[in-house]
């Protein structure tokens, strides 16, 4: 009977300290991010050179173990007439302010280009995001968002 306790009193502290130290879990990835794009995540835009008429796909998501920060992966998807890019805007309103970001998206011609991706500071709880192209080509984009 003694035996039997013992027995089960080791795999229940066992089985405790795998849960409290995360044996088994999962890699650290981003939280998903409650949002809502009511004009979409693609800027249709025209790149800086010769006309060429493109689009910009921006993707959000909650930055790793950082509280009230959002990762903006912004791609160019391609380009007509040739190489271009753009300057595309970020600006925000959150807990944290109102703030705003420039970055820069290039595109050899029809295929998509390198995806820059830079971390926002927003703050926690909900929070306001829009994207355009500077100077102003196109459409904005925004989200409204719940910041973890």
């Amino acid at each position: 009977m003694r035996v039997r306790r013992w027995v089960a009193g080791v795999v229940a502290s066992a089985s405790i300290g795998a849960l409290v130290c995360g044996i088994g879990a999962t890699p650290a990835q981003a939280d998903p991010l409650p949002q809502w794009a009511p004009f979409g995540t693609t800027l249709f835009t025209f790149g800086d050179a010769n006309f060429c008429a493109g689009m910009i796909n921006i993707v959000l998501e909650a930055t790793p173990h950082m509280p009230g920060h959002v990762l903006a992966h912004v791609t160019p998807l391609g380009y007509l007439n040739g190489p271009c890019g753009n300057h595309v805007s970020l600006g925000w309103l959150g807990s944290a302010g109102g703030r705003s970001q420039d970055v820069y998206v290039h595109s050899d011609g029809p295929r998509a280009g390198d995806t820059v991706t830079v971390d926002l500071w927003v703050g926690m709880g909900l929070a306001k995001l829009f994207a355009n192209t500077a100077p102003i080509q196109s459409q904005w984009a925004e989200w409204y968002l719940w910041v973890p």
